[in-house]
C-alpha cells in the first residue's frame, strides 16, 4: 500500500472509518498515531538591530527524543552576511506529527518552504522532510488523517475556512457501517 511515503500506523487504522462521496478514510487524530515529533525553535530576541530572527525545525521518532534535544539547551548556528554565528535559542514544546523524508519540493504534500535562506540555522530540517502537524497548542483545531482511495495522504484542520473536509460544504458525507451500509455523519 503506497500512502505517498507516509507511514500510517495500527492507531490510523483502528480508528479510520471509511466514508462515501468522495471516498476516504478519515479519523481525528489521537495521541499515538504520530509518524514523530518536531521541535521549532527560533533564536533568543537580541538588542542588535542587525541581528535577524533565525528559526529551525528539527524532526524526532519520540516525544522522549525531542525532549532530550530540548534539554541539551544546544547553541544553534546561522549565517549572516556569510559569517558563522552562534546563537542561544528558544524551543517550543514537541508537537506530533505526520512526517516523511522528502526534500523534492514537487512530490511535497505537507508544509513547504519553511523555512530557507538567511533566516533559516543551518541545522533547520524542515526541508528535508515532508510533514503535517499533528497537535496544536493553540486554539481549537482538531487534525483529521484523511487517506484516499489512491492511498494518497493529507492532514485537514476543522479550522480552515478555505477547505472543507470532502470539498464543498453542501456534499453529503456517509460512513460505512460495519454491515456494510452507508449512514449519513456529521463531520
Amino acid at each position: 500500500m503506497n500512502t505517498n511515503g507516509f507511514v500510517l500506523n495500527d492507531v490510523f487504522v483502528a480508528n479510520a472509518r471509511e466514508y462515501q462521496t468522495r471516498p476516504v478514510r478519515a479519523t481525528k487524530y489521537v495521541p499515538g498515531m504520530e509518524s514523530g515529533f518536531m521541535v521549532y525553535f527560533s533564536n533568543k530576541p537580541c538588542h542588535k538591530e542587525e541581528i535577524l530572527l533565525h528559526e529551525g525545525i528539527k524532526f524526532f521518532d519520540t516525544e522522549n527524543e525531542a525532549w532530550d534535544f530540548i534539554k541539551t539547551n544546544d547553541k544553534q548556528y546561522a549565517r549572516e552576511n556569510g559569517i558563522l554565528i552562534e546563537f542561544e535559542v528558544e524551543y517550543d514544546i514537541p508537537k506530533a506529527v505526520l512526517h516523511r523524508k522528502e526534500s523534492d519540493i514537487e512530490k511535497k504534500v505537507g508544509l513547504i518552504n519553511c523555512h530557507e535562506g538567511d533566516c533559516a540555522f543551518i541545522s533547520d530540517e524542515s526541508s528535508q522532510y515532508d510533514f503535517f502537524i499533528l497537535s496544536h497548542d493553540y486554539g481549537e483545531s482538531e487534525a483529521w488523517i484523511i487517506q484516499d482511495m489512491d492511498n494518497n495522504v493529507r492532514v485537514w484542520y476543522n479550522d480552515l475556512e478555505d477547505e472543507t473536509f470532502f470539498g464543498k460544504e453542501k456534499d453529503i458525507v456517509y460512513e460505512k457501517t460495519d454491515k456494510g451500509e452507508y449512514l449519513q455523519v456529521a463531520v
